[in-house]
């Protein structure tokens, strides 16, 4: 850029300043005559004096500014003054002079600190300020060397690598340069990215933003271990601020991942990606220790949230897929696994209650963040990817037994009912730029900087519940899951593993229980899936789907015949004869499923089992005496499960379905949000505003939709529409003919699927590679009927 040739040219100037500045400054002023000089000390002594004054301050002294020379008297009482328009056009190429050719140590960093201090107490001031803000925000080579700043100043403190005494001071600055950018260029994270993507260094800032963060969380490791250990006890008001700054910069990436086209650059970056950039950082936050105090364990709780969200961010990008990139390589699948057992060691003993009291941790004034159900989401999408299947079944199932095998009681209370025990709280943390900074160059006490404050997104006790259950029940119906082509080596992998877990609680399975404690606890387990189905049913459309709920079934009846003794398996049987009449050549898949004692439960517990119960007759019935023993014996005999347990009569024409099982992007509830505001906006297809607005409301009551999947399905919806309307015209008219026609619409005359209605992924995209994510798709139970816009219902086909 232009300055280029400038700060080459000023160097010896430059480290004349650097020199002369231990003196004292006002005192040489008298004796310098060259100008620039002059000017560049003037600089260093603005920097200096300036940035100790709050927003307020330095307004006043704007505003009585004469002839916009700012005048102000120095700490060792002497007068200065600069000019307002000099200082806003000459400050950032002084920084950058000063980075380049400065000492990389704490002095510079100090310096560095107070100098973005101050730019951000201008650009503060700059919408009230016309100078200012002509300058700071309209000029564009300013705004340009603005952004070389940044860039610069985080591929610095990216590279280096000493003790950690200069942890608050490099977290610090690297916090206040991330949210700079949205001093400057916009506090909106869509228009942020946008800008930051234009940007010729994008894909080298991308990297060294992550590197420089995970540095952070390096020094915080050092100080929390410091703190958890009573013969190094660290300052707990510096190990609070250091994880203040580290939150404030991850959440900037956080948010910046929030946007769909800011991901799928990121998952495209080599470093990042494709050499484990990113799993390097969410690794060792995932490793960070909690501590008893409730601040640092809420904290650390927030850290891990957050990364897992950026993680869940990157597995949603289409165009290619992260999970594939990352395990492209033997040293990236490693690291991806080594990740994951950080995440599954979470999960596990949080489901156990013991996480050194953050489960019972009753402190509401600090929120702690989705930890428990990013973790979960992120095992759910772990456990439909090829690449992690088997290693999610051979580390997860333990965790799944231990679930399992809870007192009947405290598993419906836990995951059976309507308001779950525990309930987390997502936050964003309210970063203060100036007051972070402040406080780690000594010009604000602690009594002077606010305790962190957060913006809260609260989840109802309720939505949380159901969210947890749908998570766990779709885990298992992945893992149940299974495609004779693609994973030969997998059949029967996680009944195998369940039972292998089972066997340390209940000794001789498969082949029967030996003891009376052995039996009992074999009961439980039966007892809480059962309830489980129950459940799982009553979520369907909401948060769950039929081929999830199908595939929990399927679980069920392959486990029951191995851990229930054969004498109560006989006495089931016969009294479903007894009590039908006659048998039933498909007999009851759910043997006890509805059993009065499980909905009586259920109804204490305030869930309507009728919601579950109501569906019976659209359930697809499995062979009541199947047995997983009888599947290895017989390909045919286990087809039912290969194939989701589906009715044999329709099994070639829904085989090829079963291998490409869609993911619709919306659930019933937001469905029926958008159809709802369509009433009141019915071309909403044609305003991006609003598009981008419901986008980001729908998204608050299930998966993330972006604003072009919405406008996709605003269009498609829109042509639907119009197909059955022109078919009711023909009707009316008379004019449709019995049987086809040229001039009947083929789409318009066979039921259409609510699956129609949702945007799908597109299947073999480029970039996806063998190993990408594989979709389960079965044909849907219920069709939608549309009356007009205004009424929608279901009917079964």
């Amino acid at each position: 850029m232009d300055h280029q040739l400038y700060l080459i040219q000023s160097q010896f100037k430059e480290d004349l300043t650097i020199n002369v500045i231990s003196n004292d400054i006002a005192d040489l002023l008298k004796e310098v005559n060259d100008p620039e000089i002059r000017q560049k000390i003037l600089e260093n002594l603005a920097i200096k004096e300036l940035h100790t004054l709050s927003s307020q301050e330095l307004s006043k002294l704007i505003r009585d500014a004469d002839n916009d020379t700012i005048q102000w008297t120095t700490s060792t009482g002497s007068s200065n003054q600069i000019d307002v328009e000099a200082l806003a056009r000459n400050f950032v190429i002084h920084l950058i002079a000063k980075l380049l050719s400065s000492k990389r140590d704490e002095e510079l960093f100090r310096y560095l600190l107070g100098g973005i201090r101050l730019l951000h107490s201008l650009c503060d001031l700059a919408p009230r300020n016309n100078k200012l803000e002509q300058i700071l925000l309209d000029d564009l080579k300013i705004s340009e060397q603005m952004l070389d700043l940044i860039f610069y100043l985080i591929t610095v403190l990216a590279s280096f690598k000493k003790e950690s005494q200069l942890a608050l001071v490099h977290s610090a600055l690297l916090a206040c340069s991330l949210y700079l950018l949205t001093a400057f260029i916009s506090s909106q994270w869509n228009e942020l990215a946008l800008v930051l993507l234009a940007h010729p260094k994008v894909d080298i800032f991308l990297p060294v933003a992550f590197a420089a963060v995970h540095i952070d969380i390096q020094f915080l490791q050092v100080r929390l271990s410091q703190f958890t250990d009573t013969g190094m006890r660290s300052n707990l008001a510096e190990v609070n601020r250091l994880c203040q700054h580290c939150e404030a910069s991850l959440q900037f990436l956080q948010s910046l991942c929030q946007q769909r086209f800011f991901r799928e650059r990121l998952v495209k970056n080599k470093e990042l990606c494709g050499e484990g950039g990113i799993l390097l950082l969410a690794h060792d936050i995932m490793k960070l220790p909690f501590c008893e105090e409730s601040y640092l364990m809420a904290v650390v709780s927030r850290l891990k949230s957050k990364v897992l969200s950026i993680l869940l961010h990157l597995c949603e990008v289409e165009s290619v897929s992260f999970l594939d990139v990352a395990a492209s390589t033997t040293a990236g699948l490693t690291l991806a696994k080594s990740t994951i057992f950080q995440v599954l060691e979470l999960l596990k003993t949080m489901f156990r209650g013991d996480l050194n009291g953050l489960a019972a941790f009753s402190d509401k004034t600090y929120p702690r963040g989705l930890l428990q159900l990013n973790a979960m989401r992120l095992t759910y999408i772990l456990s439909d990817d090829s690449n992690f299947r088997s290693y999610i079944t051979m580390n997860f199932t333990e965790v799944l037994t231990t679930i399992f095998l809870l007192p009947h009681a405290e598993f419906l209370s836990s995951w059976c009912s309507s308001e779950s025990r525990l309930s987390e709280e997502d936050a964003t943390l309210d970063y203060d730029s100036l007051a972070a900074a402040g406080w780690v160059l000594g010009v604000l006490t602690s009594s002077d900087v606010p305790e962190s404050t957060f913006n809260a997104c609260r989840v109802s006790r309720t939505s949380y519940a159901f969210q947890r259950t749908s998570l766990l029940v779709k885990v298992v119906a992945n893992l149940t899951f299974f495609i004779p082509d693609l994973y030969k080596e997998e059949k029967d992998l996680f009944l195998n593993t369940f039972l292998q877990c089972l066997q340390k609680e209940i000794p001789n399975l498969p082949y029967g229980v030996s003891n009376d404690a052995g039996a009992e606890k074999a009961a439980v387990i039966s007892q809480n899936l059962r309830s489980l189905l129950v459940h799982a049913e009553s979520l369907i459309l909401g948060f769950l789907n039929q081929d999830d709920v199908q595939l929990f079934r399927v679980f069920i009846s392959q486990l029951d015949p191995l851990i229930t003794p054969e004498s109560n398996i006989d006495k089931t049987e016969e009294g479903n004869v007894g009590n039908q009449g006659s048998p039933n050549p498909h007999g009851n898949e759910n043997k006890g499923v509805s059993d009065n004692s499980v909905v009586e439960e259920l109804n204490q517990l305030n869930i309507d089992p009728s919601n579950a119960l109501v569906r019976q007759e659209h359930r697809i019935d499995l062979p009541q005496s199947f047995n997983a023993r009888v599947f290895h014996e017989s390909e045919g005999d286990g087809q039912n499960i290969e194939t989701n347990g589906l009715d044999s009569n329709g099994m070639a024409s829904e085989e090829k379905q079963l291998r490409k099982r869609k993911r619709n992007i919306m659930n019933h509830m937001q469905v029926t949000m958008i159809e709802q505001a369509l009433q009141n906006e019915p071309d909403m297809q044609r305003k991006a505003a609003s598009i981008q607005i419901w986008a980001d409301k729908l998204s608050l009551h299930g998966s993330e939709i972006s604003a072009s999947q919405l406008k996709n399905w605003l269009n498609n919806r829109k042509a639907k529409l119009a197909r059955a309307a022109a078919k009711d015209a023909r009707v009316a008219s008379g004019g449709e003919k019995q049987g086809g026609g040229s001039g009947t619409d083929p789409v318009s005359d066979t039921p259409e699927s609510p699956d129609e209605f949702f945007d799908q992924a597109p299947s073999g995209s480029g970039g996806q590679g063998q190993g990408s994510q594989h979709n389960r798709n079965l044909e849907a139970q219920y069709v939608m009927h549309t009356d007009g816009e205004k009424n929608m219902k279901y009917q079964k086909i």
